[in-house]
Order: structure tokens, then C-alpha cells, then sequence
């Protein structure tokens, strides 16, 4: 199941995602999808809020930290107790196993008449929803194959276990 935290940056702005776009009656994602992900950014503080960080996709097995040219760039530029919602689309996924996304983390400066956001420095990543990644054919052969074999056992079990006590009791 995808796990959803909310950044709560000094009770001066939130960040979390809102709203996802999982398959019905499913709890992954699968490599041929190019899912979208609502982000809602909220001014919970007393002053203005303006500035800039980057919402990104971050893969378990990925050589970096992140995939680059899959960012989405989060202009903030709200004032207090105001909301802004950003569709965060992201291509293909390219690898099968964890996956997350991701906000750079960053440091708000108090400026006379509002508060400023800027990116720290490195690679310093917050991450907002982790979820699994599979290959649809992966996913079937290992995991809903061995499901329903389970179930058809169980159901065999059941069945064989009536016949006995139906022969036991003489009908």
C-alpha cells in the first residue's frame, strides 16, 4: 500500500499529496503507467510566503538520488491560510520496486513583509507518498498467480473436508 506524510516546514507552509491515481482495486503502480499526482501547498503561517522548490520522482534502485527530468517545479506565492494545488505528471516509470515523491527540502528566510523559501543545497530530498512500481507480467506471474492458487487450495481443502464428514456421517 502507498504511504502518504505530510512536510510541515516550522508551521509556516505544508506540503502533502492529495489525491493520486491508482488503477481500481489496486495497490501499485506498474512500469507502462505515467501517473499524476495532486499536490496541495498551503500557507499555515502569519505571513506571505513566496518562493520556489521542486517536487520530484525518486527510485529505490536508481543510480541518483532522483530521476532527473522528472520534476515539476513548485512556485509558491501565497498568502496567509491560502491553498494552491499542483499536478505533478510523471512519464513512463522506469524501474520496477520502491518509488517515492519527493519535495528538495528547503529553508524559509523571514523577510520584513513576507517569508522567503530557497532550495538547500545537495540533493536533500523530503519524501511525500512512497509507493511499489511492477512490471504487469512480473506482477501476475508472482504475485496474483501464487493469490489464486491459494484460494483454489483452500477452496479444494474445504471441499474434500465436506465429502469426509458426508461419508462419515453415512449420507
Amino acid at each position: 500500500m502507498p504511504a502518504y506524510q505530510t512536510l510541515n516546514h516550522h508551521d509556516e507552509i505544508s506540503i502533502e499529496v492529495v489525491e493520486d491515481d491508482l488503477e481500481p482495486r489496486r495497490s501499485v503502480y506498474f512500469t507502462d503507467q505515467s501517473p499524476t499526482f495532486q499536490i496541495k501547498v498551503e500557507n499555515t503561517g502569519e505571513k506571505p510566503i513566496q518562493g520556489r522548490t521542486n517536487l520530484r520522482l525518486s527510485f529505490e534502485r536508481s543510480p541518483e538520488d532522483y530521476e532527473s527530468g522528472t520534476h515539476t517545479p513548485v512556485v509558491v506565492d501565497l498568502e496567509p491560510g491560502e491553498t494552491q494545488t499542483i499536478d505533478h505528471e510523471l512519464d513512463m516509470l522506469s524501474y520496477q520496486g520502491g518509488a517515492a515523491v519527493v519535495v528538495d527540502k528547503f529553508r524559509i528566510r523571514d523577510r520584513d513583509d513576507h517569508l522567503e523559501i530557497n532550495k538547500k543545497s545537495g540533493n536533500r530530498l523530503f519524501r511525500l507518498y512512497t509507493f511499489m512500481v511492477y512490471d504487469r507480467e512480473y506482477y501476475r506471474l508472482n504475485y496474483l498467480r501464487p493469490r489464486r492458487a491459494q484460494y483454489l487450495s483452500a477452496i479444494l481443502a474445504v471441499l474434500i473436508i465436506a465429502v469426509g464428514v458426508l461419508q462419515i456421517i453415512g449420507v
